[in-house]
């Protein structure tokens, strides 16, 4: 008798030991689920007809999705492009074939593509692992320049790139000096006016850079918060630029302007103030730097409060590097929460939606 209750006993505790081993490998599959972003729903297709999108075709999702630009590592690739992200950025990489396949796994099957993104600036350069490129600081002149960007954007459209977050219009670099050209606002101006024309010649997005400019002189705003006086030279880029209509974006720093750009004690790229000031004079896309930097997550309390007032403030693209997807998913809900309160209008996102789209190729209705 005593045999046989020994036997029960040890059946019941590997009975119970069994279950506490599924249950650490269920729950262990669903943290390694959660954590790669598969629990994230999948948007349904986009329908598209000769060549032709209908806003009321896609979800509130699907369209702040479009807004989000985020980095492009090929361990978050399938999760991306379930989610219908806008853009993907890249780092750099050890060849030529890396980036290739890298961009052509991400766009295969997108009916809506990524715009895909790099910062190529000449001493920033992420092509360095096999290509150099001349600092911007060393370019004499208007042909030069043109021929610069000529050069960097057929090598970049043959990897597959469709915007440059270049060229610099900042009017100094005292961080790394050599990201500015040489010479007062006007010759800058000019410098990068020709540079613009020779990289979108060949079918790259330019971004001039870093509305409304003393982004490189006092601190660096990836891992500080900056204050600074912005004054009639500063803006001289931009509003030229934007009078001409050659570039086709602009990006907005984490500084918190004063000045001739009053971005109201506010990092001007949540400022709606400030943005609105740059609409004044530029109606093409309007990126913000990077909302990881330091230079702007230390000015909120929280994450949500951040992407509640990146979107508010009138940015078409955002830039998001966090790498788990449940935060960029989380952004999203998040910003779709505040439009279905009324707190952002759906008008705006549909303004900055239609023209993701329109710079992507499509016809917006």
């Amino acid at each position: 008798m005593v045999k046989n209750n020994n036997k029960k006993g040890r059946t019941r505790s590997e009975i119970v030991f069994l279950i506490l081993i599924v249950l650490v490998l269920v729950l262990g599959t669903l943290n390694v689920a959660k954590a790669k972003g598969w629990l994230i729903p999948e948007q349904n297709p986009i329908p598209i007809q000769d060549n032709t999108v209908n806003l009321n075709d896609l979800t509130l999702e699907q369209k702040i999705a479009q807004m989000v630009i985020v980095h492009g590592g090929r361990h978050n690739l399938n999760v991306w492009k379930n989610m219908q992200i806008g853009g993907i950025h890249l780092f750099a990489m050890k060849d030529e074939e890396l980036f290739k396949n890298t961009i052509n796994d991400f766009q295969e099957d997108m009916v809506i593509p990524f715009f895909v993104t790099v910062d190529l600036e000449g001493c920033w350069n992420p092509f360095a692992n096999f290509k150099d490129f001349y600092s911007v600081s060393e370019v004499k002149n208007v042909g030069e320049a043109f021929q610069k960007g000529s050069d960097e954007g057929k090598f970049l459209h043959d990897l597959g790139f469709t915007i440059n977050y270049a060229p610099v219009v900042d009017l100094d670099d005292e961080i790394w000096n050599c990201r500015t050209f040489p010479g007062t606002e006007e010759e800058i101006t000019l410098l990068a006016e020709a540079y613009i024309l020779g990289l979108q010649s060949q079918g790259v997005i330019a971004t001039a850079k870093h509305y409304p400019g003393k982004a490189l002189v006092i601190k660096d705003p990836h891992k500080n918060m900056v204050t600074a006086e912005i004054v009639l030279e500063d803006i001289y880029p931009y509003n030229y630029l934007g009078d001409k209509g050659d570039v086709k974006s602009m990006m907005v720093t984490h500084v918190i302007s004063y000045g001739e750009v009053n971005s109201e004690g506010k990092p001007a790229v949540v400022s709606k103030k400030a943005v609105d000031t740059l609409k004044e004079k530029f109606d093409g896309l309007i990126i913000t730097d990077d909302t990881m930097m330091l230079g702007l997550q230390k000015f909120f309390d929280s994450k949500e409060d951040l992407y509640r007032a990146v979107f508010s403030a009138g940015n078409d693209l955002i830039i998001n590097f966090n790498e788990d997807p449940n935060e960029i998913f989380h952004m999203i809900e998040t910003v779709k929460e505040a439009v279905l309160n009324g707190d952002i209008p759906e008008e705006q996102i549909d303004n900055s939606v239609k023209k993701i789209l329109e710079a992507k190729g499509f016809n917006v209705k």
